[in-house]
């Protein structure tokens, strides 16, 4: 199929609102609320990088979307629409375009998204881009600059089971972790409309990696312990069982798509019942504070409070 056949045949349905056009044009529309303003994250996923071709349109849709969906969650932001560009060769049949527009159909339908556009070329090699965007409120965006000097450290979820689920894709529960994440849009809205954080980033490259993104960004250090850090039953069972995977592996894999956000210490209590109320794990695991020599570091400590090896550089894109 020609690119007009392809969008005609199997974006056109996604794209039913009036922004996007029809797709008939090359271009979208994007009204905002005087009080609003546009959140926007991009992110590229390439063949035998980010994904194998094998791993079907289906995995690959969902977690292109539910991953762009994450970086709106870490900024507080209501998910509005997408574009959508990928390059595409005759390796692709016809049921790869049909489970590849079922995933996304799947993610549009759950978090109220709209296709809006995008762009095919053909090249040997896959990749897929996808533009995500998001409304606010002007100027309330949770940013990774704004932790504040003795703000607690909390991490939502557990932290690996994505990781678990690159290496052993046979694991059905680490599978679906990895694959389908669960971008934690309800809990960055919670977080700015009760004025409980103003900071936050998703986990991406690896817990220790982001976490010094926040370092950098806020001129702060961090000191977090290794035994508060949450691991799911299924990870604490299977490092328990295997010699092969350790605490450090976990919280260094990466692509998690939790969050990691700051908290004034008086508010912890407001945290404590906002996991109730939306039925996420939310957990405490350091605090930030500001370095006599204004270094910026993670430290992970043990137990003891000895300080553990670490390497923050996370994934290197």
């Amino acid at each position: 199929m020609n690119e007009f056949e392809l969008i005609n045949k199997f974006f056109k349905p996604l794209a039913t609102s009036k922004e996007s056009f029809g797709l008939t044009d090359d271009v979208a529309k994007i009204s905002l609320e005087p009080d609003e303003e546009l959140i926007i994250s991009k992110d590229l996923l390439a063949q035998d990088t980010h994904f194998l071709k094998e791993d079907g349109g289906y995995k690959i849709a969902k977690k292109a979307l539910l991953s762009n969906l994450s970086d709106l969650a870490s900024s507080g932001s209501t998910p509005f629409g997408y574009m959508l560009g990928f390059s595409k060769n005759d390796t692709l049949t016809h049921k790869f375009y049909e489970d590849f527009t079922q995933g996304l159909k799947e993610v549009q339908d759950e978090y109220d998204l709209k296709l809006l556009g995008g762009d095919t070329i053909r090249s040997k090699t896959l990749t897929f881009s996808i533009t995500i965007f998001g409304k606010i409120k002007k100027g309330s965006a949770l940013l990774r600059k704004n932790a504040k000097n003795g703000d607690s450290i909390y991490v939502s979820g557990y932290i690996g089971d994505s990781y678990l689920g690159l290496k052993n894709k046979t694991n059905k529960y680490f599978h679906d972790k990895h694959f389908f994440p669960s971008p934690r849009i309800k809990l960055g809205q919670e977080l700015l409309k009760n004025n409980l954080s103003s900071c936050a980033i998703d986990i991406s490259d690896g817990l220790l990696a982001d976490l010094n993104h926040i370092c950098i960004s806020s001129n702060l250090s961090a000191k977090i312990q290794l035994d508060d850090i949450p691991f799911s039953k299924e990870a604490q069972t299977l490092l328990y069982t295997s010699k092969k995977t350790s605490k450090l592996d976990l919280i260094a894999g990466g692509e998690d798509f939790e969050l990691i956000f700051s908290i004034n210490k008086d508010s912890e209590e407001q945290i404590n019942q906002l996991a109730k109320k939306i039925k996420i794990n939310l957990t405490k695991i350091g605090e930030f504070y500001l370095d006599k020599e204004a270094n910026t570091k993670v430290d992970l400590l043990d137990s003891k409070n000895n300080k553990i090896k670490t390497n923050t550089d996370g994934y290197i894109h």
